[in-house]
């Protein structure tokens, strides 16, 4: 059981990191200017990100940690309750990790060797390189 909870923190983790990345990331593509086939695909892409970012820091970061603290039943220390969520972080890592790949191809060809999946949510750059690939 100790291993699980130790594999669903890791992931929850790396899902929340993730998940930063694509949110800096795809934010300044959203478009929300009415009822065109855009602003739809933009409302979803936001509602969809923003239902990931709830429930993992609901059910994976203040959930327990509340529960650790003492400050109510943490909910998720059962054998199915860490199942669940240790599947829903790894889910979120993958989608994550999809997104990423997508705004790097997404990229200008001439600019997509500079930048790699984890740096491609700041391009344009805006100030200066503190990373190279």
């Amino acid at each position: 059981m100790t291993i699980l909870i130790f594999i669903h923190s890791a992931l929850a983790v790396a899902a929340v990191a993730l998940m930063l990345l694509v949110t800096i990331g795809f934010a300044p593509h959203l478009r929300f200017r009415g009822h065109d086939a855009n602003s739809l695909m933009s409302a979803f892409v936001a509602l969809t990100s923003g239902l990931v970012w709830v429930r993992l820091l609901w059910w994976s970061i203040l959930r327990p940690l509340l529960g650790s603290a003492g400050i109510m039943n943490p909910g998720v220390f059962t054998l199915s309750g860490q199942t669940v969520n240790a599947v829903f972080a790894f889910w979120s890592v993958v989608a994550a990790l999809a997104a990423l790949g997508a705004l790097h191809r997404s990229l200008p060809l001439a600019q997509q060797k500079h930048y790699n999946w984890l740096t491609a949510p700041f391009f344009p750059r805006r100030g200066p390189c503190l990373w190279r690939v």
